[in-house]
């Protein structure tokens, strides 16, 4: 192969490297649940309650936003959950019924010390739904609450949130104003009951 010939191949070349060059890789996206803000008319609470670690459905089981149309799931492979979906329900649970001011103290699953009631639960539902009205948040949580072994409150909470723009940043919001309701009707639910009413006072801690 002549000069002329190596030339001419050189100079072919040259765009398809810089084509290579400029492709850009897509980068991962983490994403949190946004926590509930504190109740603005929060009162003095009454009772402690433990909040075991959430269940997580298998087919919830991955680190990746997912999308739900019909029976079909289909994940987000660039955005994903920052930690384990359950950990990050379970602290948001947590920290929401904290803030709701319901109760004297919101205790976590290893957390020394005893609890005026437990609550236990799985996820059943937490995904972006294409529904026939457009798109909305799905967060469906199965809850009981017990005390001294024995059920206080059983059910199904749930919470539909519509979307208010596409794209992932729209669907973890929507995700969190979801929790943000369950954590509202697990309250109100106890109220109803009568719970807190009920509880004894919990003694101011001594200094």
């Amino acid at each position: 192969m002549n000069i002329h010939w190596l030339r001419l191949l050189a100079v072919c070349c040259l765009p398809c490297l810089h084509g290579c060059r400029s492709v850009e890789v897509p980068n991962e996206r983490f994403f949190r649940i946004d926590p509930p803000a504190s109740a603005a008319d929060r009162q003095p609470g009454a009772g402690i309650l433990r909040v075991f670690d959430l269940q997580l459905g298998r087919g919830l089981d991955s680190d990746c936003l997912m999308v739900a149309d019909g029976v079909r799931l289909q994940p987000r492979p660039l955005d994903r959950w920052i930690a384990p979906l359950d950990r990050l329900v379970t602290d948001a649970l947590v920290l929401g019924l904290s803030r709701s001011g319901a109760c004297a103290l919101v205790k976590g699953a290893v957390d020394p010390g005893p609890e005026t009631w437990s609550l236990h639960g799985r996820i059943v539902e937490f995904a972006e739904v294409r529904g026939a009205v457009g798109p909305e948040a799905r967060v469906v949580l199965e809850l009981w609450l017990e005390a001294g072994g024995q059920l206080l409150v059983q059910g199904e909470f749930a919470a539909s949130e519509p979307l208010r723009e596409p794209g992932a940043d729209a669907a973890v919001e929507a995700l969190s104003r979801g929790v943000h309701g369950i954590v509202g009707s697990v309250v109100q639910r106890m109220q109803q009951d009568g719970l807190f009413a009920a509880a004894r006072p919990v003694p101011s801690p001594t200094r």
